[in-house]
């Protein structure tokens, strides 16, 4: 790739032409890759051997990640092409990633300012557009600077279910270890595999300052509905903020669920968050975003140490605007977690079944020596929340050939372990 930059500048080829090309022949072999394997699928013993799937090393079957197995958007890919030749300059958010957020999310925003500029003036000189959607370097630095914000001074509270994903809850508990901080942690048992909200409720104290839902939860894939969410966020004291992290949220099947994007516009004191790296597969990017008020990203900004680059930006605006990538991605997932089912059923193994991008599967027997055999035979997969649920694994999504391999991998695993 670097010598073929090198020969378009000097030949002085134009850009479009170069990136038509590249962009072109990367699509032209990962189509002969799949017609290839195509026959050895279908005659069977399909093994870690005849993979290379998207943005991993050849013969492995990385599915314990929750990573997309299509890759990104080419109109992503596109972006970031025509972007890569100013990286020379600093970038100031060019484009317009908070018009696609809110086409993509239905959602209105206010005319940018008058000035020019792109809204208030930050520290530093930098300028802010008042939208709802606050855009980071991933949704992880999001989790992190909410809990900086609302946690690292001590004498705080949060809660969080027992077997949610506990990003927030785990800064939690370094500062209590690292600096001595006075943060209390209250972990909620889940009901079905589910948050309990009413016992999350319940647990609210004077000194809690945020709670944390993670809907569809990681690494269960179980999912409130909106009606659940909106009453329990009516029910939390103004004080509190409610962090409801959304970042598997494009995998839930119906069409018409309601996210809870309405309520982080309507209640102060609420944030959704997002990331590009799930349906849009880009979590090399670094791209997540909140939305919430005025209110809460002036607290957040105060513990602003970067932001996202201009190829996450670039990236992020194409990608939203690709829909027909955002479906296949969907359907990807869908076809992963019917097959699943079907074959867990037929195997007499307990499921939970999902709403994510992952699923959740009891083994009946000790997850990490099944792990560790299927590892050998070229397939990762993980066993989140160990302690709690030992004997289970959960199993992120691949395309048809991985989940194939991974299903021959598990039988045979399952017959070699005890």
């Amino acid at each position: 790739m670097l010598n073929r930059i090198k020969e378009t500048i000097d030949s002085g080829l134009s850009r479009r032409r170069f990136l038509t090309g590249a962009l072109a022949a990367g699509a032209a072999l990962t189509l002969a890759d799949r017609l290839a394997l195509a026959q050895t699928m279908a005659s069977g013993g399909l093994t870690a051997k005849d993979i290379h799937g998207i943005g991993v090393e050849p013969g492995l079957v990385r599915m314990a990640l929750n990573e997309n197995p299509i890759g990104p958007s080419p109109r992503a890919l596109e972006a970031i092409a025509e972007q890569m030749f100013n990286i020379n300059r600093y970038s100031f958010g060019g484009g317009d990633i908070y018009g696609a957020l809110a086409e993509f999310d239905g959602m209105e925003l206010p005319p940018p300012p008058r000035f020019g500029g792109t809204g208030r003036m930050g520290g530093g000189g930098r300028f802010f557009r008042q939208t709802p959607f606050y855009i980071t370097a991933g949704s992880g630095a999001l989790l992190s600077q909410i809990a900086l914000t609302y946690l690292s001074k001590g004498g705080t509270e949060v809660i969080e279910a027992d077997m949610g994903y506990g990003d927030i809850s785990g800064d939690a508990e370094n500062y209590q270890q690292f600096a001595g901080l006075d943060v209390n942690i209250i972990r909620t048992p889940m009901k079905d595999y589910t948050h309990d909200l009413d016992a999350m409720l319940a647990a609210i104290t004077p000194k809690t300052s945020v709670v944390v839902i993670t809907n569809p939860n990681n690494p269960t894939g179980t999912l409130l509905s909106f009606e659940e969410t909106e009453k329990f966020v009516a029910a939390v004291p103004e004080n509190v903020l409610v962090v409801i992290d959304e970042a598997y949220i494009h995998f839930v099947r119906d069409p018409q669920y309601r996210t809870a994007a309405s309520l982080a516009t309507k209640y102060d004191n609420v944030i959704v968050t997002r990331t590009f790296s799930k349906v849009f597969g880009m979590p090399g990017m670094r791209l997540g975003y909140g939305i919430c008020s005025q209110a809460i990203q002036q607290k957040l900004r105060f513990y602003r140490t970067g932001s996202a680059n201009a190829l996450a930006y670039a990236a992020g605006e194409a990608s939203l605007k690709d829909r027909n990538h955002y479906n296949r991605s969907r359907a990807v997932v869908q076809h992963f977690r019917d097959r699943l089912e079907e074959e867990f059923t037929k195997m007499g193994l307990e499921y939970i079944p999902s709403e994510s991008n992952f699923m959740m599967v009891d083994l009946g027997k000790p997850s990490m020596n099944i792990m560790r055999e299927m590892f050998r035979k070229g397939v990762m997969v993980t066993n989140r929340r160990r302690q709690q649920m030992p004997t289970w694994i959960r199993v992120s999504s691949g395309d048809e050939r991985e989940t194939e391999v991974f299903l021959n991998v598990l039988k045979e695993a399952l017959g070699k372990t005890s």
